[in-house]
């Protein structure tokens, strides 16, 4: 049943002849390998920084919704695990505003295209 459910993945090289470029090796679900697919290393790079924006949000969200949690419900201890689960949130948040904020003046000055918003 697990068979049925996932899909064992192998890699198309073998390792013993040599140098192995792994993007040729490895085959995606629909039997292409990640070479075809991802052509350049900078379109997976750019994929991977699009999810990693949305997953640090839905975090950010999180953590505040836990400290918020904690001011309430948790008493003087509370308020202070609050505070601190807060303050992370914040410097968190900071770090990522910034960073998208780098990569846009980059792109601004430098007028290349360096997708780093939603996909879509």
């Amino acid at each position: 049943m697990l068979n049925k459910l996932v899909r064992p993945i192998y890699a198309q090289c073998d390792p013993g002849k040599g140098n192995v470029n792994l993007g040729d090796c490895l085959v995606l679900r629909d039997d292409r390998t990640i070479a075809e697919v991802y052509s350049e290393p900078a379109f997976l790079i750019n994929l991977l920084a699009q999810n990693i924006f949305a997953i640090a949000g839905v975090v950010l969200f999180f953590m505040l919704l836990l400290a918020g949690f904690k001011f309430v419900a948790g008493g003087k201890k509370g308020a202070e695990d609050a505070k601190s689960i807060l303050t992370t949130a914040i410097i968190g948040f900071i770090i990522m505003f910034t960073a998208y904020w780098i990569v846009v003046l980059v792109e601004i000055i430098t007028g290349i295209n360096i997708p780093v918003g939603p996909a879509g």
